[in-house]
């Protein structure tokens, strides 16, 4: 097919590249790329299909090596091109997207399981029109700029790499697949991947636990260690998340809406977020951030509204417990009678360490409810009882579709209509404000289609409900046919609220979006557990509020009363860590006076507190990048299961209070001051001052030198590192695509910053640019990065580039 590409400098004529054919006179696909600072592109086209293709060759560039491996991630074959196990029979494996280490191996199961031909083409039959053409062009793009550099002309990372190959739209529509089941699937690779029945019947093996068992603290320990509960830590305790704010004109200085997006993404892998802006004229213009490979932005701004998303708490998917026939562990109970489980005989070949291939075959075995799981502990396939995972986002078609036409909203109001239509956002609350001074909280998220009364009748093993009321998954019985469930909870049941002054939420549930709106009695499969309605508020929840309050009160420092863009910029900065504001002065009046400040550790070592006591006395309260005292009250407050425990505090939660409840310490409780002690010790062993900062700790190393990467581990100013040599590094997830975004007469006035920068290829100008513009906002007072998105706006940006593409 012939092809063309046309360069041109910012006010330069355009010129014909010479090694390109000449322009098609009527090309499948075209697209004009503009490029402005640190690489952001905006694609402008005629078409989706042209928008597509456009974007698609922009992602190559700046993502192709990562992209390829992943394309071999969803095509099972990580063990055919970088082996199962190494030389001396160690399992090799890759960073999952949660920060775990999986299996070559059963992720080549899992995915040959899950990724198949029959899903792809269900995919794209439910796709719309624009959808498939998006689809189709970013597909010609990607695989228009692999032609054009030639497989030995790619970056470092994959130059002349034989599993870098051009792309299908299979692996699109399978791309949004793992894409929608990141909240729940995903969390399970390797329990689905290995899942196989017992060869002999195993002594007790995967015994049903009675309530009696369940009772004791260490078979408790034991279940909630258990591999398959720990994969989902990163999600029920909140770790992966966001923050975002609706303002809305009784709240801002302009009476414009204005939006904070700031979701908390790992720096790594799938979940990366790469900066667009997607221009159709007349159709389509929104500027923002996708996940890699989503080709069209999902949270973003138009002309008229912008909105950002937190990970919700939706049960997106429920475990089901099954009773096997005691002769047969691949039959299962249902309303009496045995029922065989699928077989899908599958085969991945395996390098190995002499270059050799190896040829590996496993049956996976499915049910009813969907794939068998297993994770060789409480939740081992024995000769009783095994495991089956259902997922609601298997068979969601329809996230691009509803990412298209959140992108035509209007206003918040037409943005909730949106949401409504398709109620296809796999795994995300919606928080957004408009042009007029509205502001809207949505939870149009999937969730499982189950029935409170079902959730009473099927959560009735003593494991299922230990499992509901501690961490809020759900385990149901896979006797009874009246146990199964399909598709999601429909859009009318789905809680959300318009308001003129503000909204927030920082992945606790639906039921706190405003300190005068309370969003109660909605189904319960959309909050569970903990997360329930009414329960106690996150850290990140109450600073969200408290910071809007105290903004409107004058109380926050700063001048005057309301927002501005600068103001609100000024308030997520301050890094404020609030229930150390709650908590800390009266610990520390109780514990760090008196004649001597020692405490027994949790050894029963004597240990000196002075020190301690006096770096948190005038300590800031805030995560502040060269605030002495945040490391050492972050420890204390890790060590403490981040004051969740109701001992801690002098006054309880109170419902009708959840921004101020719990607080005060509660001076009975004497663990805290043995815990201070362990965290004074914990440093000694480090060789790290009690007084150290995050400057110097809090720090990655991009193009050979270092940067201090700003944040709390557990604040509204998010940033985890991974602790190594003294040091919380690299992988690091937490603030990634942020936008500050309001509203004037001439559009949307649009701040803000991919914290890891466009590129993920080391040598690519665009690799750490953001990242240390990033650092520079806290260290040096820099400036957030404007995001031009008006044509004016565009073409003067100073780095303003150009390029024209067709085929």
């Amino acid at each position: 097919m012939a092809s063309a590409l046309l360069l041109s400098a910012c006010g330069g004529a355009s010129d014909s590249d010479p090694n390109s054919p000449d322009t098609p006179a009527n090309p499948s696909f075209s697209a004009e790329i503009r490029s402005t600072s640190y690489g952001v592109p905006h694609i402008k086209a005629d078409n989706f299909k042209g928008a597509g293709y456009g974007y698609g060759y922009a992602f190559a560039k700046d993502h192709i090596c990562l992209f390829a491996q992943e394309l071999v991630t969803l095509h099972g074959e990580r063990s055919r091109y970088f082996g199962d196990v190494d030389a001396k029979g160690n399992t090799i494996t890759y960073l999952g997207q949660f920060g775990d280490f999986t299996p070559n191996l059963s992720s080549d199961f899992f995915y040959k399981t899950l990724m198949t031909p029959a899903l792809a083409q269900s995919m794209k039959a439910a796709a719309g029109t624009e959808v498939r053409d998006m689809v189709s062009g970013f597909v010609a793009g990607y695989n228009r700029y692999l032609r054009d550099q030639g497989v030995n002309g790619l970056p470092s990372e994959c130059k002349g790499a034989a599993w870098v190959k051009p792309m299908t739209e299979d692996d699109a529509y399978f791309r949004f697949n793992q894409a929608s089941m990141a909240g729940s699937s995903m969390q399970f690779i390797n329990a689905i991947g290995v899942a196989q029945p017992p060869l002999v019947k195993p002594s007790g093996a995967a015994p049903v636990l009675s309530a009696k068992a369940l009772s004791k603290k260490s078979t408790q320990m034991a279940v909630l260690s258990s591999p398959l509960i720990q994969n989902t830590r990163w999600l029920q305790e909140h770790v992966i998340g966001s923050n975002g704010y609706g303002l809305g004109k009784g709240v801002t200085q302009n009476g414009a809406g204005m939006v904070l997006g700031n979701p908390h993404f790992p720096w790594w892998g799938a979940l990366r977020l790469h900066q667009l802006h997607i221009t159709i004229p007349g159709k389509f213009d929104v500027m923002g951030a996708t996940l890699l490979g989503a080709v069209v932005p999902l949270i973003g701004f138009n002309k008229d509204v912008a909105w950002t998303h937190t990970f919700s708490t939706d049960n997106r998917f429920t475990l089901f417990q099954l009773k096997l026939d005691p002769s047969d562990p691949t039959r299962y109970q249902v309303d009496g009678t045995f029922k065989a489980m699928t077989q899908t005989p599958l085969t991945v070949q395996a390098l190995q360490a002499d270059g050799s291939l190896k040829t590996i075959t496993r049956t996976m075995y499915g049910t009813d409810y969907g794939p068998m799981l297993s994770d060789g502990a409480t939740f081992a396939w024995g000769s009783s009882a095994a495991f089956a995972i259902r997922d609601a986002n298997y068979s969601n078609y329809k996230l691009l579709d509803q990412a298209l036409l959140n992108g035509k909203a209007t206003s918040a109001a037409s943005l909730r209509e949106s949401l409504a239509t398709y109620n296809a956002l796999p795994w995300v609350n919606t928080m957004a404000a408009d042009k007029d001074g509205k502001a809207l909280y949505a939870n149009y998220s999937v969730a499982a289609n189950v029935s409170d009364a079902q959730l009473g009748a099927c959560v009735n093993s003593p494991t299922g409900q230990f499992l509901l009321a501690s961490r809020g998954l759900v385990l149901m019985d896979g006797s009874k046919s009246s146990c199964q469930w399909t598709g999601a909870i429909p859009a009318a049941q789905r809680p959300y609220v318009l308001r003129d002054d503000y909204i927030v939420n920082a992945n606790d549930s639906h039921w706190f979006p405003n300190q005068s709106t309370r969003l109660s009695g909605y189904p319960k499969i959309i909050a569970t557990g903990p997360d329930a309605e009414g329960k106690v508020q996150g850290e990140r929840t109450r600073t969200g509020h408290v910071q809007v309050l105290d903004r409107m009160s004058g109380a926050d420092g700063l001048a005057g009363k309301g927002f501005t863009l600068g103001n609100l910029q000024q308030v997520y900065q301050k890094s404020r860590f609030f229930k150390a504001e709650m908590w800390l002065d009266e610990f520390l009046a109780a514990t760090c006076s008196g004649g001597s400040l020692t405490a027994l550790d949790s050894k029963g070592v004597s240990t000196d507190l002075t020190k301690a006591c006096g770096v948190l006395s005038i300590w800031k309260k805030t995560e502040g990048l060269v605030d002495p005292g945040s490391l050492l009250f972050r420890k204390l407050y890790e060590l403490t299961g981040e004051l969740k425990d109701a001992s801690y505090w002098r006054i309880p939660y109170d419902a009708a209070d959840p921004v101020y409840t719990p607080k005060g310490f509660n001076t009975a409780n004497t663990k805290a001051a043995t815990l201070l002690a362990d965290a004074v010790n914990w440093f000694a062993a480090q060789g790290m001052p009690l007084e150290e900062v995050n400057a110097r700790r809090q720090v990655i190393v991009r193009d050979s030198a270092p940067i201090s990467v700003p944040g709390g581990r557990y604040t509204f100013n998010n940033v985890r590192g991974n602790l190594s040599g003294g040091l919380y590094g690299d992988p690091v997830y937490g603030n990634s695509y942020m936008q500050f975004v309001t509203f004037d007469a001439n559009g949307p006035v649009a701040e803000g910053m991919l914290t890891y920068s466009q590129s993920s290829h080391i040598l690519s100008p665009n690799f750490a640019d953001q990242t240390k513009a990033y650092s520079d906002i806290f260290m040096k007072g820099g400036k957030w990065i404007k995001l031009p998105f008006s044509e004016a706006d565009i073409k003067a940006d100073p780095a303003y580039k150009s390029i024209t593409i067709s085929e």
